[in-house]
């Protein structure tokens, strides 16, 4: 079977990674033969980050570009569709020109998308932002429209393609846990305790809803650092703070070298179609967490369990002082997430399932061949 991957970034942008090139290698392993087009390479990613709120006219200039990628690897692909038993594309939404193109030939295709991109991830919207909404508000359903199957990371955003397409499924992350694991030699220093977060500039905004209580945090004990990976450098009152540059090759070691995981997020439209990734690294390297309960997180966190549910400035202090305060359970509440990815969010076994969504396209566009020949 050939399937035609269209992704939306290369490798180095978290979601084409574990959407797509993860799977590749065991794909292939079983018979399928893969093609890839990415539309926005990694020699450009440093658009994506580039915020459309303080930088408007580099913003959309990188839009333009992308614009131009996109019409052109929409093309590509319709006519590589010919000799392609599938397209699978990853959160790519083609020009209408090419949608129409797409219509008339009609191959089976799935569509994937891991973010609420219905909705907006910018919180003051102004001219630019407004358009890119009103694109993604056409096209999106457009998208789904062509789609055999589409492919979501959880219920909230299922519950949209579902107006779209007949045929959902859900498949969060995935977490590769042999690459993702803990370090043989332990945790940070003794004594010293690191809360970590890993994301970028477009989630570091994320950061300010716990400001408070990391101030109260490092005003309370004298051995507790926060160390921020792939965030821009900003002012963190009242607790030591490390800024980490973000690598693929160096992100497992960065993940490790963190005590407790952080992942606050506002609730709101965009946010709570989000699949909870930093979630998935944090416990599959052994490491509690405390989480904003907004979306997947409430499934993916077991609250006291493998970590803690928190909402208000007083509980995300709260939650923390008793991790810090308590290195076995810390250990122990790891050893939970640990087991938690294991059983519902390991590549290994998405890879399994989505060669049997493959398979199943193929084997269902052949028998409505054989039946119309």
């Amino acid at each position: 079977m050939k399937v035609l991957f269209v992704t939306q970034y290369g490798m180095l942008a978290a979601s084409s990674r574990t959407r797509v090139f993860q799977y590749l290698p065991y794909l292939q392993r079983n018979g399928i033969h893969t093609r890839q087009i990415t539309v926005l390479p990694d020699s450009r990613i440093a658009g994506s980050q580039i915020l459309v709120t303080s930088n408007c006219w580099s913003k959309l200039t990188y839009y333009l570009w992308a614009s131009y990628r996109t019409l052109i690897c929409g093309l590509q692909a319709w006519w590589n569709a010919r000799s392609s038993d599938l397209i699978f594309v990853q959160k790519v939404i083609f020009p209408l020109p090419v949608r129409w193109l797409l219509w008339w030939r009609r191959p089976p295709m799935a569509f994937d998308f891991d973010d609420a991109v219905f909705s907006s991830e910018v919180r003051r919207p102004n001219w630019l932002s407004a358009w890119k909404q009103r694109r993604n508000a056409i096209g999106l359903p457009a998208m789904l429209r062509l789609a055999d199957r589409v492919i979501v990371e959880n219920d909230y955003t299922a519950r949209y393609a579902l107006r779209y397409c007949d045929g959902v499924s859900i498949i969060t992350g995935p977490v590769d846990t042999d690459r993702y694991c803990e370090a043989a030699n332990g945790r940070a220093a003794a004594g010293e305790v690191v809360l970590g977060w890993i994301g970028s500039a477009s989630t570091q905004s994320y950061l300010n809803l716990i400001r408070e209580p990391l101030a109260r945090i490092g005003r309370r004990f004298d051995n507790v650092r926060l160390r921020l990976v792939g965030a821009e450098p900003t002012e963190m009152d009242g607790i030591p703070v490390e800024f980490m540059a973000w690598s693929l090759e160096e992100e497992v070691g960065q993940l490790r070298s963190f005590d407790v995981g952080l992942m606050p997020v506002p609730d709101d439209s965009w946010t709570r179609g989000k699949g909870g990734y930093k979630l998935l690294q944090y416990m599959a390297t052994g490491l509690p967490v405390v989480a904003s309960p907004v979306g997947i997180n409430r499934q993916i966190v077991s609250d006291g369990k493998n970590g803690f549910w928190a909402c208000s400035p007083d509980e995300w202090e709260r939650c923390l002082s008793r991790l810090i305060e308590d290195p076995r359970l810390r250990r122990e509440m790891g050893r939970q997430g640990r087991a938690a990815i294991e059983k519902r969010y390991a590549l290994k076994s998405s890879c399994h399932l989505l060669l049997m969504i493959l398979r199943e396209m193929a084997h269902g566009r052949r028998g409505e061949q054989s039946c119309n020949s």
